[in-house]
């Protein structure tokens, strides 16, 4: 029994660890964000390609194309590319439309991709002339000032920069809704890793990138996660991806099957990554994105805590049982979601008391989210790319 209960003390005070250093990242981000003022100043355009893989984005792809060709950027400097991949709706229709209505929109169709999204990618890349690359999922709405921010972030040296997100359809469901919390989350990560000079997580469809850094590193290859495997590869290069002020609106999932689906899909991506290159822990950048990958195993591990704790506490005559009981590191998500919480209905939202009961529920789905894809790494299951479901809902108040 003296060895469960020391096993219990290191589990915990791993996890504590964890939570501890992500949580000096979140205050970190969340201080920067009070502080972050971008002012607009004019730079001479830089030719800017924007790469969109579709398939089957009949729902959402015009307006993303709508929004592109009313953005604040010079229509002669921004080459838009839609790379249309076999879709069986009236996605090419959609693109073929606006390729004929607007002569910086191109249109091409893949008939055969054994790649996935990334030969769509790698396709739309090589075609592509811009020096600097932007990539969007269908879904995604950028914001009218957002290339002319990026621009400012290049010229000031940023080869690499990825902005934050919102969810556009908040009012569709619960869950859209409780997942802006975890936004939040997400921008005060990627803001307090600029500020504390550590590289800032990517995401693809909210990506900028210089031609000649994606030259250096290699284009997308074939994974769950080809943005998470492009992030790891520009680390090592030694290119830090840094932070801007652009903000991006996309579509979240809305049922908690599609929720967990594509949470599955992207944590066992993280552990598909870590497991494919090696890290030096020596270098302070590649533990920084080495301890971001393994945020699903810690999560899954807390998760099977919630479990383990009352058997602690039968079996063993000390309070290592209880520790697991104390809400100190046993849920580091829920931790985090708690702070953002906290900080929301303070600076954003504080009429929406209901999202505190319901983000209780929502971190027990990130977390379950989190055990089925370490649990299917373990036992080597499969798990394919597939397209997340979008039903074009839009909260108007958010345009």
């Amino acid at each position: 029994m003296e060895y469960l209960s020391i096993f219990y003390i290191i589990i915990e005070t791993l996890l504590t660890v964890f939570g501890i250093y992500w949580g000096i990242i979140i205050v970190a981000g969340f201080l920067q964000n009070i502080r972050n003022n971008v002012n607009i100043v004019d730079y001479i355009p830089v030719p800017f390609s924007v790469i969109i893989p579709a398939k089957n984005e009949e729902k959402t792809l015009g307006r993303l194309l709508e929004r592109l060709t009313r953005v604040n950027y010079p229509k002669d400097k921004l080459e838009i590319i839609v790379v249309e991949d076999s879709s069986t709706d009236s996605t090419p229709n959609i693109a073929q439309w606006y390729s004929k209505e607007f002569s910086n929109v191109k249109y091409y169709h893949l008939e055969k991709n054994k790649g996935g999204k990334a030969e769509a990618l790698n396709y739309g890349v090589n075609v592509s002339h811009g020096n600097l690359i932007a990539f969007f999922d269908a879904d995604a709405l950028p914001e009218l000032d957002y290339f002319k921010k990026a621009v400012k972030g290049y010229y000031e040296g940023k080869e690499v920069q990825n902005g934050f997100y919102r969810f556009i359809n908040t009012r569709e469901s619960w869950l859209p809704t409780i997942s802006s919390l975890e936004a939040e989350v997400a921008k005060y990560i990627a803001q307090g890793s600029e500020r504390l000079a550590f590289p800032v997580p990517i995401f693809g469809y909210n990506l900028i990138i210089s031609r000649s850094a994606l030259n250096q590193v290699g284009l997308f290859k074939k994974s769950l996660t080809e943005d998470i495997d492009l992030w790891v590869r520009l680390v090592k290069a030694k290119i830090k991806p840094h932070y801007f002020n652009g903000e991006v609106l996309i579509e979240s999932p809305s049922t908690v099957k599609d929720f967990v689906n594509q949470r599955v899909r992207w944590y066992r991506g993280f552990l598909d990554t870590i497991m494919l290159y090696k890290f030096n822990f020596s270098n302070r950048h590649e533990l920084h994105v080495w301890l971001y990958l393994t945020m699903p195993l810690f999560a899954a591990i807390s998760f099977i805590m919630y479990f383990v704790a009352p058997t602690a506490i039968m079996l063993s005559h000390h309070l290592y049982g209880l520790l697991m009981l104390s809400g100190v590191s046993s849920n580091i998500l829920g931790i985090a979601l708690g702070a953002a919480i906290y900080l929301y209905y303070i600076y954003r939202d504080k009429n929406v008391s209901f999202k505190g009961p319901l983000s209780v529920i929502y971190t027990f789905v990130l977390l379950y989210s989190s055990f089925l894809a370490v649990t299917s790494k373990i036992f080597r299951r499969n798990i394919n790319w597939t397209v997340t479901k979008k039903s074009g809902y839009i909260d108007i108040k958010k345009l």
